[in-house]
């Protein structure tokens, strides 16, 4: 009976999250699960606070028990070259996690600032459109197909002895510490998939959330300027009609690049370690993949690998599509009927003046990319992606040769 009264409980929830309308709900989320960061509106609760401290203290326990197994790899690499590579890997990963973790929480009160700003917009236009809608969805599936993977995680290591051996070995420093420790270190352990896929999450959502957002609203402005000749009126009417309409298009505009221009530095950080930590472990994790060959920890290793590799490509489309659409603005007020709506007359000069020059300076900003970078050395689009996966070849053939050499 409990069962069956979860549900339509259950069902509901599901409806509600894909109706949600703040495009950052799914990021909050998971700024919570891995113990990062609580927002204000999960605070009101003191069982929530409690839980968000001990998930915090679950999960630097255990990046704390991956440095001591990375610290142990070195001591013994000479003897287990293979396993030492595993672990430093393993480390590795973790840590650009956390890193990735530490940039969103360095760059935090510029997203929050961006987060109040498009949830301004989002009340401002009314019932959400087919393409907020659509962004959104997006936003959740891709969330909670990060988290599948945790839990699917988990199903592995249930059923393989061989995965439990090879990922998580238990210290022998800490062995030797007795039995209390070695259950501590299984309970806090079994859940490190899950945790750390909600740690990686964390960025990849909020750059989703973000990136999105940005093009919704880049969007309706586009929309917005579409729209200038609409509602004029007469002649008496036109003029001031028109300048309102500017007025409003163009502050829309200002205003969007202006917070664009704030959130660049976390972009471009992002960014940043993204690319080349990207490149470093797929070039790594390949490594270790050829050379060991088919395991069932090189087939999860695999599947995070081309998680890295869609990240990357992913994040390069959504800028390409911001830049496009931002050309396409140039390319609507390019083609507004200006020859048959703007009549020069004597009385109205200064105006018909004011009008082109405004909707000129509008038109050579759209020519121009809006400038998102990879650390500010280079513009992040699919030219970029192709020059990943050079790098990684690259790095790659670098590690093979030097096996070669040893």
């Amino acid at each position: 009976m409990q069962i069956t009264a979860l549900l339509p409980r259950f069902r509901r929830s599901l409806k509600r999250l894909y109706i949600e309308r703040d495009f950052f709900r799914p990021h909050e989320i998971l700024l919570a699960l891995p113990g990062f960061y609580l927002v204000e509106g999960f605070r009101s609760r003191l069982w929530t606070r409690v839980l968000f401290f001990l998930t915090r203290t679950v999960q630097l326990f255990q990046y704390a028990v991956w440095a001591d197994r990375f610290c142990l790899g070195l001591f013994d690499a000479s003897g287990n070259f293979e396993k030492a590579l595993h672990y430093g890997n393993t480390f590795g990963v973790l840590t650009m996690m956390l890193v990735r973790m530490l940039v969103v929480r360095w760059y935090l009160p510029n997203v929050e600032e961006f987060k109040r700003y498009l949830r301004r917009q989002r009340n401002r236009t009314g019932p959400i459109s087919g393409t907020h809608r659509g962004s959104y969805r997006r936003i959740v599936n891709i969330a909670i197909m990060f988290q599948l993977i945790g839990l699917a995680d988990r199903l592995v290591f249930c059923f393989s002895g061989t995965y439990r051996q090879e990922l998580y070995e238990l210290p022998s420093n800490l062995v030797q510490l007795g039995w209390p420790m070695i259950i501590a270190l299984h309970v806090l352990s079994f859940d490190f998939a899950s945790r750390w896929a909600a740690a990686y999450n964390v960025s990849l959502t909020g750059m989703n959330s973000i990136m999105m957002g940005l093009y919704d609203e880049l969007v309706d402005i586009a929309v917005q300027y579409r729209q200038l000749f609409a509602g004029s009126g007469n002649d008496g009417e036109f003029w001031p009609g028109l300048e309102r309409n500017i007025t409003q298009a163009v502050k829309r505009h200002e205003t969007f690049i202006s917070h664009l221009d704030k959130l660049k530095p976390f972009l471009q950080t992002t960014f940043l370690v993204m690319f080349y930590s990207a490149a470093l472990f797929l070039a790594i994790g390949t490594f270790i993949i050829t050379a060991n060959g088919t395991t069932t920890y090189g087939v999860i290793l695999s599947g995070f690998l081309f998680a890295l590799l869609l990240e990357c490509y992913w994040c390069c489309q959504l800028v390409d599509r911001l830049n496009d659409m931002n050309a396409q603005i140039g390319m609507h007020l390019y083609n507004l009927a200006w020859p048959m709506e703007l009549q020069y007359t004597a009385p109205n000069g200064s105006r018909y003046r004011q009008v082109r020059s405004s909707l000129l300076i509008m038109m050579s900003k759209s020519q121009k990319t809006l400038g998102i970078s990879c650390g500010g050395m280079f513009e992040m689009s699919s030219e970029a992606f192709a020059s990943l996966v050079k790098l990684t070849y690259t790095m790659l053939m670098f590690l093979r040769d030097t096996q070669n050499l040893a």
